[in-house]
């Protein structure tokens, strides 16, 4: 047998080597375990202290504005005619006395004052033999009464054309200051007599004919508070109101009941302009939150507040809810719990948590 002495010594050293090599390698892996078990998550989170705090249920509606009937006049004419000119279009605003429409009387208008005319002149000349066959006692007096009866009904004929207006051109004029809400003719435009020529409104008794839903219409009533807002244009402050009507149907294109609102003051509102208000329907003191302190989930709403530095979950139920804040109903919250308002939606129950709190 031949011995190797370099053989020999690696030998010596692997068995030696290893070994240790491998106790150290499960020292280390035993001794990361230890201190991955001991490292624990906390959550960096925004309190804010639970208040006590007045709420309002708010209702928002939208609508427009709208002139009602009894601050509205259709013009119109009680004979044929032809528009001669038109100086107004709709939406335009109007002094007293400022020229609307030139019409002058159709042909068919004139042809009436005609037959009119010539049908006096015969029953006049008529009752003239008529007289004078009775004188001679060729003529009853039954015959002279009936000659009398045709001449009134000639004249009053007459008389009512001539003072429709129906001999001469006729220019209609603002009776007070207002808006033009609708033009119904055109310039040559032939009408018959009666026909709607416009429609004007008066500016100072503007409405705002809101839509509600139904199921809300329970909570009003009128002389109820409106707060008015513009909602393509601003106004220096928003405009209050009160509700004078709540209609008792509901239009068929809308699915919504009409609920009309009188301004307080005197607006420069457009006609037709798009109008936002809202309605307070009560005030509440109670535990209110923002909205950014509810979490939603499958079962429902929740909150979490901090304990002894540990995440506390909360099942809630909203109440009065507003565009920023929502009451909170809940038996075991309290005022000046530390309500989480950041930071919520990575926790979970009994999670270490590092607080920032925020004045409310």
């Amino acid at each position: 047998m031949i011995y190797c002495p370099d053989r020999f010594m690696k030998y010596r050293f692997f068995n030696i080597v290893l070994p240790l090599c491998c106790v150290l390698l499960v020292a280390c892996y035993t001794h990361t375990e230890e201190e991955e078990a001991e490292v624990t998550p906390v959550a960096k989170v925004q309190t804010q202290p639970l208040e006590l705090t007045d709420i309002a249920d708010t209702l928002t509606a939208y609508g427009s504005v709208i002139a009602l009937p009894r601050n509205s006049k259709n013009l119109s004419v009680p004979y044929a005619s032809r528009i001669e000119r038109v100086y107004v279009s709709n939406g335009q605003t109007v002094r007293a006395g400022d020229p609307l429409l030139t019409l002058e009387p159709s042909e068919d208008a004139l042809l009436s004052v005609k037959q009119a005319q010539q049908e006096l002149a015969a029953a006049t000349q008529e009752q003239k033999l008529l007289q004078g066959r009775f004188q001679l006692k060729l003529a009853t007096e039954h015959e002279l009464v009936t000659s009398q009866l045709r001449v009134d009904q000639a004249k009053a004929l007459l008389q009512d054309l001539t003072a429709r207006g129906s001999l001469k051109t006729h220019t209609l004029k603002a009776e007070k200051p207002g808006v033009i809400a609708a033009v119904n003719v055109q310039q040559e435009q032939r009408l018959a007599a009666g026909s709607p020529l416009l429609q004007w409104a008066e500016q100072a008794q503007w409405r705002i004919a809101l839509g509600i839903e139904p199921s809300r219409i329970g909570a009003l009533k009128t002389q109820q508070a409106v707060e008015l807002k513009l909602v393509n244009r601003k106004l220096e402050q928003s405009v209050s109101g009160v509700i004078e009507a709540i209609t008792q149907q509901i239009d068929p294109q809308s699915h919504l009941v009409t609920v009309i609102v009188k301004p307080s003051k005197q607006v420069d509102f457009l006609l037709n302009e798009w109008v936002k208000a809202h309605i307070t329907l009560s005030t509440k003191n109670t535990l209110v939150a923002p909205r950014a302190a509810v979490l939603t989930d499958d079962e429902g709403y929740s909150v979490f507040t901090v304990i002894d530095k540990k995440a506390v979950k909360h099942r809630v139920e909203l109440g009065i809810e507003t565009d920023t804040l929502v009451e909170l109903i809940d038996p075991t919250l309290k005022p000046q719990d530390e309500l989480v308002i950041l930071g919520n939606y990575e926790l979970t129950e009994g999670m270490d948590v590092e607080v920032e709190v925020v004045k409310p």
